[in-house]
């Protein structure tokens, strides 16, 4: 059927040259000279949950709409199942080989790595994003080249088993009044998050969609997304802006057994929408495979940039008039599980109509007959081929982001290569994989640790620990079940347990950065201030991306007295993240602490400006209240004819 569809498309595309208005490279002929550049991107959005694609579940007008009037990629594929790894790719144009983010918690893009947004301002642009989750917030590398980048997203706990967002209307909003505002070219990047779990679709959508939440959030973000569409459209300036909207995975809602993302590497979660809307183009139906670094290059061809050299994708204007992939291999991965239960590594490609998913137990599909790859045709193909081919695309992806050559660069990003294996000399975990390591032996696990989550959520805690202590029975090496189990007793007032388990995870996981960083914020908890910081500190030492990790070893330094390398730490967390809230509001009650001491009249002031600060990114906060007052009155206290001073402040909330 897709060759068909490609012989149709190609003929299509011929009668499109002959008529004059054309889909070509390397710039689209009709479009807008210096266009604007508008990416959306849809969290956790299935290719089927786009109406064009299939109206059997949800009905979504505005984005079809939009998408009739594009070029609309049938056969797009995400390269990894979770959100900050996918949209490296899409803003790098490079592949997790070479820019290291494989995962979401532990990665931050290094600053070496050129995004999308640095490429568009050295070309004038004004640039902005406006993100969704705080996955993507300001600390993780993404940011670079944002004139503004709008994350705020509120606070995100340790312990929480949900994941910070706003919603696709509080996104929306601010990303159409700065498009409103722009009196040159521009590149915005909006992020909708709202279709990731827990699926909470509001009104009229959670009635309509009650049978079908997921939907319901998709419908929503349908909604908001079309009064953005229809604001430039009123105001002009979809005609001189190309518009391109993807996912950055899709949503396993129980094929193989699977619930959400982030494990396996099927379809469910790796197909996904992909239209391109170019002002003047004709529409097109494209079969051909793409993929999220081809975006970057598309973009650069679009507006007539020389690809910079270290993109690994390709544009999509030649496979839109009719031609083939240069490149025919697209890399996928899923390395979650090898990073947090000891699984093996899940890599494999997709050329033309054919799957290959290498681990112990190797499948391969043809997703042309076999679109839900229900038959894996892995005993009767030449697996020692596919393991060639794959081998060596991962060495071409690799490229100089990946050497051993670390002089005059940034090394802070070497352990995490290291730990993923990308570093040549450098043994993964185990040295062989079995049977027993392959994901699909591990599912029923990961799906016993999801139940309890939700068993725990719906106040049946101890039938939720009770499950997690026998995954860890089973699978010692499992650090998510750790991590969860300790939040479990943190949330229950058990601070002793939530200790104990993650020690006894650092026993079978020695050096395990999670492990390690959760039993330092564990210990602040418990108000066991000096054994925190060992702990602290060395998750400093190895990861020194995390404004949390600094915020609370300034604390846990503060309480014991430790204060100059308490101040350097809260300021080196506001560093990474200037509307780091928690952070100021800490920093002001250490130079109130100071001011109480010393009575110097700097320590107030400075003080007075922490609080305040921490109050203009969240008003009423009532620490940072609290601790405003507590300034003025110690000042009243001090300056007052019974001149005295004392430790009167309560200090921050832990």
């Amino acid at each position: 059927m897709r060759s068909l569809l490609k012989v149709s498309l190609r003929s299509l595309s011929a009668l499109v040259l002959g008529l004059g208005a054309v889909w070509a490279s390397p710039a689209y002929s009709a479009a807008p000279k210096d266009p604007n550049i508008l990416l959306i991107t849809i969290d956790t959005l299935r290719s089927d949950r786009l109406g064009i694609l299939s109206d059997r579940y949800v009905r979504t007008p505005h984005l079809d709409a939009l998408a009739r009037r594009s070029a609309l990629f049938t056969h797009a594929y995400a390269q990894t199942p979770l959100t900050r790894p996918s949209h490296t790719d899409i803003l790098t144009g490079t592949t997790p080989l070479y820019h290291g983010v494989s995962d979401n918690p532990g990665f931050k893009l290094e600053d070496r790595y050129q995004t999308m947004a640095q490429i568009l301002k050295a070309r004038d642009y004004k640039t902005a994003a406006f993100v969704g989750a705080f996955v993507l917030d300001s600390r993780f590398g993404l940011d670079k080249g944002f004139d503004l980048y709008d994350d705020d997203t509120g606070f995100a706990e340790h312990e929480d088993f949900d994941v910070v967002e706003r919603t696709a209307d509080q996104v929306v909003a601010p990303a159409m009044d700065w498009i409103g505002t722009q009196r040159e070219k521009w590149f915005c990047w909006v992020h909708v998050f709202d279709p990731h779990d827990p699926y909470t679709p509001p009104e009229p959508f959670r009635t309509e969609y009650a049978a079908d939440p997921y939907s319901g959030e998709v419908a929503f973000v349908d909604a908001q997304l079309g009064r953005l569409f229809d604001a430039l459209e009123k105001s002009g300036a979809l005609g001189t802006t190309v518009v391109i909207v993807t996912a950055d995975h899709g949503e396993a809602l129980g094929e193989k057994e699977e619930l959400r993302h982030g494990f396996f590497a099927y379809n469910d979660t790796l197909h996904v929408p992909l239209f391109i809307y170019v002002p003047g183009a004709f529409p097109a139906t494209v079969s051909e495979n793409a993929c999220h670094v081809d975006i970057l290059p598309t973009v650069c061809d679009i507006i007539g940039l020389p690809l910079p050299a270290q993109l690994q994708g390709e544009s999509l204007l030649p496979l839109i008039a009719g031609r083939k992939r240069r490149q025919p291999l697209i890399y996928f991965e899923s390395m979650s599980p090898y990073l947090t239960m000891g699984a093996a590594p899940l890599s494999g490609f997709i050329r033309d109509d054919l799957k290959f998913i290498d681990q112990p137990i190797k499948e391969v599909y043809n997703l042309a007959d076999d679109p839900a790859e229900e038959k894996n045709l892995a005993p009767t193909s030449d697996l020692a081929g596919m393991m060639g081919e794959l081998e060596a695309l991962k060495k071409s992806l690799k490229g100089k982001g990946t050497t051993q050559d670390w002089k005059g660069k940034n090394p802070e990003i070497k352990p995490l290569l290291e730990s993923l294996g990308y570093i040549s000399g450098k043994p993964v975990r185990k040295k062989t994989y079995g049977p027993k390591d392959d994901l699909k032996a591990l599912q029923p696990l990961i799906a016993q640790l999801r139940m309890a989550i939700e068993e725990f959520k719906s106040g049946r805690q101890e039938s939720a620990k009770a499950k997690l202590t026998t995954i860890l029975r089973i699978r010692p090496i499992y650090i998510n079940a750790y991590t969860v189990l300790a939040d479990m007793h943190d949330r229950s007032g058990r601070l002793d347990a939530a200790e104990a388990v993650l020690e006894d995870g650092l026993k079978n996981n020695p050096g395990t950065m999670a492990l390690t960083t959760r039993l330092g914020t564990v210990l602040i908890k418990a108000r066991k201030f000096s054994e925190a910081i060992a702990p602290l500190e060395e998750a400093i030492d190895r990861d020194p991306y995390d404004p949390q990790t600094f915020n609370f070893l300034g604390l846990a330094q503060m309480a014991t007295g430790e204060v100059k390398p308490a101040e350097k730490n809260l300021k080196k967390a506001l560093e990474l993240d200037p509307d780091f809230v928690q952070a100021w509001n800490n920093l002001g009650y250490l130079n109130l602490s100071l001011y109480v001491k010393s009575a110097e009249e700097k320590y107030y002031h400075e003080a007075v400006q922490d609080f305040d600060a921490a109050l203009d990114r969240r008003p009423g906060l009532p620490s940072a209240v609290k601790g405003r007052d507590e300034a003025a009155r110690q000042k009243a206290l001090i300056d007052g004819p019974d001149r005295q001073k004392g430790p009167r402040a309560s200090g921050p909330e832990f």
